[in-house]
């Protein structure tokens, strides 16, 4: 595969694009398919994709024909030209992981704006911390994650009643 000079920084993909992207996938989807669908959701072309990562764009579209499978460094410079984590490739129950997440910040962002987007991330980082050498299992671990969620959003609407008007939208 050849590879050029990679020409942008990374950047962080808007959370509502990405799940645009993720809603036409299929839960086995390869990663050629999210490649593409990232690619569509946020209005590229093939040459412009080629151009963020330093990658042909031959190589690009045979990644997203399923002809080749992208190497460790492909899959690094798309993830950073589409705004993804280089886990979003890796592997089906990070990918399901990352979609309930979107979903989700996507919810409380429209419900309690970025200030609340930071206050579920770090609730949902201390909540993974907990599972750390634990023995749980991967469904249980999102399980568990799903409800403390359920219970953040209830909080936070609770929290709202004492909140006084004038901070209230």
């Amino acid at each position: 595969m050849q590879t050029k000079e990679m020409k942008t920084e990374p950047f962080t993909l808007d959370p509502e694009l990405k799940a645009k992207a993720s809603s036409s996938l299929a839960p086995d989807a390869t990663n050629g398919d999210k490649v593409r669908a990232l690619r569509l959701a946020q209005g590229l072309s093939l040459a412009e994709l080629a151009r963020r990562t330093g990658l042909t764009s031959r190589a690009i579209r045979y990644m997203e024909n399923n002809e080749r499978t992208p190497s460790v460094d492909a899959v690094r410079r798309l993830s950073a030209a589409l705004g993804v984590t280089t886990d979003y490739f890796m592997d089906n129950e990070t990918f399901r992981r990352e979609l309930q997440d979107d979903a989700f910040y996507t919810k409380v962002r429209q419900k309690y704006g970025s200030r609340g987007v930071a206050q579920a991330r770090k609730i949902q980082q201390q909540t993974a911390a907990l599972f750390a050498g634990g023995e749980l299992s991967g469904e249980d671990q999102l399980a568990f994650i799903e409800e403390m969620e359920e219970v953040f959003l209830i909080a936070k609407e609770e929290a709202k009643k004492y909140t006084p008007k004038k901070y209230q939208n």
